[in-house]
């Protein structure tokens, strides 16, 4: 039987090319400091401490505001002295 003939050497491959040079990053600029607004807009604001009376005056001025007043003059209409639309 015939012989195979032998396979031809493989070429050598071509060398590696040499790493390019690192490259020089440019430093970051160092950012300015934060300045914090500093002022009365932050200040805590102290309330002076109310008595009870001063608390109830408060509460029923705020409720006397949402009361609708009773007509007490001599009304001509129909329907009395009372604030009730016809």
């Amino acid at each position: 039987m015939p012989e195979m003939p032998k396979p031809q050497p493989l070429p050598e491959p071509p060398p590696t090319p040499p790493a390019p040079a690192p490259m020089d990053e440019p430093e970051m600029p160092t950012p300015p400091p934060v300045t914090v607004a500093q002022g009365d807009d932050d200040a805590v604001k102290v309330k002076k401490r109310r008595t009870k009376r001063q608390e109830q005056q408060q509460q029923s001025a705020g409720t006397n505001a949402l009361r609708i007043p009773l007509n007490t003059g001599v009304a001509k209409s129909k329907s009395g002295s009372l604030n009730i639309p016809s």
